[in-house]
């Protein structure tokens, strides 16, 4: 049986791998541009559920979309990070 490495694992369902998107910030075990990769998809994860929610397809769980962007900006302040040219694909 292979093990799927943790980033990918958390690039997949990020909010299956952390509590929140400020855990994946202070997660030293991973480089920073990793981190960066992990956050972008629970962006794209909470927009997802906003969208759904927008249609009233959701159960009314609170948006988590803030909370992901306070983390990308402060990991790109941090590390001198840039959205749109560091997270790994």
């Amino acid at each position: 049986m292979s093990r799927i490495p943790k980033t990918e694992q958390a690039k997949a369902n990020p909010s299956k791998e952390y509590g929140s998107p400020m855990d994946v910030v202070e997660d030293g075990s991973i480089d920073a541009a990793a981190r960066l990769a992990i956050l972008k998809s629970w962006e794209e994860e909470a927009h997802d559920l906003q969208r759904a929610a927008d249609e009233n397809m959701t159960g009314g769980e609170p948006s988590l979309l803030p909370e992901v962007r306070k983390a990308i900006d402060r990991l790109c302040r941090e590390h001198g990070l840039r959205e749109d040219k560091d997270a790994e694909e």
